[in-house]
C-alpha cells in the first residue's frame, strides 16, 4: 500500500457496538469482537507482510517472526489480518502448508476471527478458493481485499476504474459462493466513484495517513460522504499508517511512527471516531463505522522494540461451583491506563452477572456453566514514556470437582406433558429428546400455557435451562413439585429478553418441573421451546 496525497476534510460514521450474549436475564452478558478506542467494535485489524522485501522483513516460514506478530496482535486486541503477498497461491504447495500453520495459530490461539488476503486481480480470488478448498476451517482465508490504486492513474484514470470495479464484481460472485467477505481499500475517490464503489462491497477501507491525530477526522471527509451516496448503507473502516523515518514502505513520506513514540496505537481511532461522532449531517445515515486498521505490522516492532510490558500481576486460574462469586486481577506499572477484560479472547462488558470489566478485577456473580472459560486482561498505557498495549497471561475458570450436583441432564427423555400443542410435530416430548436446535414444542396459540417433565422421582434440583424458539416467554415461573398437584415456585422471570435461559442457583425438591408461560413475545403466537434441561 502505497502513501496518498492530502486533500480536504473528512467527517465519518456511526460507532457500532457489536453486542452479543446468550444467558437468562439475570446473567446476561455483553460481549465485542474487539474492543479499540474505548470502544466495542466489530473489527480492529491490522496489514501484515508475508513476504521480504530490501525494507521489511516479511514473516512466513519464519516461526519466530510468526510468534512475535500473533503475540503483538493479541497484546493490541487485533482480530483481524490483512496479508499481502498471497497473489498466484498454488493450493497444496509448501508456501501454503506455511500459510495455513500461521492462519490456524492465529485463530485458535491468538484470537483472530478473520484473515484477509489482498489482491490485485480477479484470477487471484480464484487461488484463495482453491487454497481453502484444499484446508480445513480454521487455516481459511475469510476476505477477499482488492487493493488496486486507481486513483494514482495519471493517464487514463476512469478506465482504471471500471477495471477496479470488474474485480470487485468477480470478488463478489467468487465470495457468495464460497461465503467470503469482500472489502477495497481508497485513498482519493470522486462523487460518482464512492457510489459505485459502496454499491460494489462489502465494506471499505479509508486511509487516514497522517503524522499525528491532530483534527484527523478533517482530512479528506468527502471521501465518506461520496461513499454514502450508495444504494445501501455503506461500512467503512479508516487506516492509520505506523510509516516513520526510519521505518517506512515510501521512501517519498512518513506518518505516524515518530508519533507512536509517546502515544498508544489505540488512541488513532479514539481521536478520529470523537470527531466523527462529532459531526451532524444526514449522510451520515448511510455510513456504518465498524472499527479500526493499521499499516503496517512489520513496522511496529521498531517502533516498540524498547518499549517494556508494563503488566507486573496476571489473573490465576480458579475453580467454582454454580451460583458462587468469583474475581480475577491483574496489575500494571502504567499511570494513564484502559482496561478490558476478555472471555475466550471477545471483550466483555458490565452487565448481568459481570463487574468491573475496565477494572483491574472482574467480578463473576452466579456463576453458571456458561461462566466456565477463559479470561484475560488486556491493558492499554497511555503513558508517554511506554504507550503500549498488552495482553495478559489468560487463567481459566473451571467447575469444582467437589461441586453438589451432577452435570447429567436430568430430564432427557423423560415422560412430558403440556397444556396444549399445535399439531403433530410439536409434541411435549420434543423438548426432552437432546436436540436444542431442530426439534421443538409448540403450544396453542391463545392464553397462559404450560409444560412439565416428570422426573421419575423425588431430586434435588439447582438449574433448569431452557432452550427458547423465537416465541419465548417474556414472563414465566418455574414450578417444582412433588406429587404433581402441589407446586412451589422454584424461580419468577419477568422481562426475559433472551432464547437461552440458563436458570442456576435454584433450590428445590420435586418430582415434576413445570414451566409456567404467561406472557408471549410473539402475541399471535403460542410458546414454543427446543429444549428443557434439568440438573
Amino acid at each position: 500500500m502505497k502513501t496518498l496525497f492530502a486533500t480536504p476534510l473528512i467527517k465519518t460514521s456511526i460507532l457500532i457496538f457489536a453486542a452479543i450474549f446468550l444467558s437468562n436475564p439475570a446473567n446476561a452478558q455483553l460481549v465485542c469482537n474487539a474492543f479499540v478506542g474505548g470502544s466495542c467494535t466489530q473489527i480492529n485489524a491490522m496489514y501484515v507482510k508475508l513476504d521480504s522485501t530490501s525494507r521489511i522483513a516479511g514473516v512466513l516460514g519464519n516461526t519466530a517472526a510468526e510468534n512475535a506478530m500473533l503475540k503483538f496482535a493479541r497484546d493490541n486486541g487485533i482480530n483481524y489480518l490483512i496479508m499481502y503477498d498471497l497473489q498466484g497461491l498454488a493450493a497444496n504447495s509448501t508456501r501454503a502448508t506455511q500459510l495455513a500453520s500461521l492462519i490456524s495459530r492465529a485463530k485458535t490461539q491468538y484470537g483472530i476471527q478473520q484473515v484477509g488476503a489482498a489482491l490485485a486481480e480477479s484470477q487471484f480470488a480464484d487461488n484463495i478458493v482453491a487454497y481453502n478448498n484444499s484446508h480445513a476451517t480454521n487455516e481459511r482465508i475469510d476476505v477477499l481485499n482488492v487493493e488496486r490504486e486507481f486513483w494514482r492513474s495519471t493517464t487514463n484514470r476512469a478506465g482504471e476504474f471500471d477495471t477496479t470495479i470488474n474485480i470487485l464484481n468477480y470478488f463478489k460472485t467468487v465470495a457468495v459462493a464460497n461465503n467470503l467477505i469482500t472489502e477495497i481499500y481508497i485513498g482519493w475517490i470522486t462523487a460518482t466513484e464512492g457510489v459505485r464503489l459502496g454499491d460494489s462491497v462489502d465494506r471499505v477501507l479509508v486511509h487516514y495517513y497522517r503524522q499525528t491525530d491532530t483534527d484527523i477526522i478533517n482530512y479528506g471527509v468527502e471521501r465518506l460522504q461520496y461513499l454514502a451516496g450508495a444504494s445501501r448503507k455503506v461500512k467503512v473502516i479508516p487506516i492509520f499508517s505506523n510509516e516513520g523515518p526510519t521505518t517506512t514502505d515510501d521512501a517519498e513520506t512518513y506518518f505516524m511512527g515518530n508519533w507512536l513514540a509517546t502515544n498508544p496505537n489505540d488512541k488513532a481511532y479514539k481521536t478520529w471516531l470523537s470527531g466523527y461522532n462529532a459531526i451532524t449531517a444526514n449522510w451520515k445515515n448511510n455510513i456504518e463505522i465498524i472499527g479500526s486498521n493499521w499499516f503496517l505490522y512489520n513496522h511496529f516492532p521498531v517502533i516498540y522494540a524498547s518499549k517494556p510490558n508494563h503488566i507486573t500481576s496476571n489473573p490465576v486460574n480458579q475453580t467454582a461451583c454454580v451460583g458462587q462469586t468469583k474475581t480475577f486481577t491483574v496489575a500494571s506499572s502504567a499511570t494513564n491506563k484502559t482496561y478490558c477484560w476478555l472471555k475466550n479472547g471477545k471483550c466483555l462488558a458490565d452487565g448481568g452477572n459481570i463487574s468491573g470489566a475496565r477494572t483491574a478485577s472482574l467480578s463473576i456473580s452466579n456463576i453458571t456453566t456458561q461462566d466456565f472459560a477463559s479470561y484475560a486482561a488486556r491493558v492499554i498505557s497511555y503513558d508517554s514514556a511506554n504507550p503500549t498495549s498488552y495482553t495478559s497471561n489468560a487463567a481459566s475458570l473451571t467447575a469444582g470437582t467437589s461441586c453438589s450436583g451432577s452435570s447429567t441432564n436430568l430430564a432427557l427423555n423423560k415422560s412430558v406433558t403440556a397444556s396444549s400443542f399445535i399439531a403433530a410435530g410439536y409434541e411435549p416430548a420434543k423438548v426432552v429428546d437432546g436436540n436444542s436446535t431442530t426439534t421443538r414444542w409448540a403450544s396453542a396459540y391463545s392464553g397462559t400455557q404450560w409444560i412439565q417433565v416428570d422426573l421419575g422421582t423425588i431430586t434435588s434440583v439447582n438449574r433448569v435451562k431452557l432452550t427458547w424458539d423465537p416465541a419465548y416467554a417474556i414472563d414465566y415461573q418455574i414450578l417444582i413439585s412433588s406429587n404433581g398437584s402441589n407446586w412451589t415456585t422454584l424461580r419468577s422471570i419477568t422481562g426475559n429478553t433472551s432464547l437461552i435461559n440458563d436458570n442456576s442457583g435454584l433450590n428445590g425438591s420435586g418430582r415434576y418441573i413445570r414451566i409456567n408461560g404467561t406472557t408471549k413475545a410473539l402475541p399471535a403466537w403460542g410458546f414454543s421451546m427446543y429444549e428443557l434441561e434439568v440438573y
